[in-house]
């Protein structure tokens, strides 16, 4: 049961960051129901993904195993194939669901993105899968085009 509850988040959660941030969300909005903790309040779009899940969603969870289904989401987001993406920008929600769609149809419906910022990169981005990294930046190709590039500037100089 409770990998049916973390299939029905992780189909709309394409990030690793917005997958963690989602499950949180949903421990405090269930914990302030059922234990009658502090009534956070949440935004608009955390609103939205709340109201987003299916009616029966909810009835998934009681006091009783609540605990439970949010320790074994922490072990299936252990779980999870992730490509690690660096970009030279922070995309927006809507962009990493673009990139997360595609990947996803690409190479396996359950894969996670972990995005990370790297401003060192200049364009394009690198990749890390299985603990290879590879760099599709503009960035190294510059890099590998250096002395190619002096040469030119040279000329102008002369």
């Amino acid at each position: 049961m409770e990998n049916n509850i973390f299939e029905q988040i992780l189909k709309q959660s394409y990030s690793l960051s917005i997958l963690k941030h989602r499950i949180r969300i949903l421990k405090s909005y269930l914990s302030g129901y059922f234990f009658n903790g502090p009534k956070e309040q949440f935004k608009t779009e955390d609103q939205n993904f709340l109201s987003s899940l299916p009616k029966d969603f909810y009835s998934s969870f009681n006091k009783n195993n609540f605990n439970e289904i949010f320790s074994q989401f922490d072990q299936n987001i252990s779980k999870l194939p992730a490509l690690t993406i660096y970009l030279a920008f922070e995309p927006s929600d809507e962009a990493i669901e673009r990139i997360g769609t595609k990947v996803r149809q690409l190479f396996s419906p359950n894969l996670i993105l972990d995005v990370k910022y790297d401003p060192r990169l200049i364009a394009g981005c690198a990749l890390v899968w299985g603990g290879v990294y590879k760099d599709y930046s503009l960035k190294l190709k510059i890099e590998e085009s250096k002395d190619k590039i002096l040469e030119s500037f040279k000329k102008f100089l002369r």
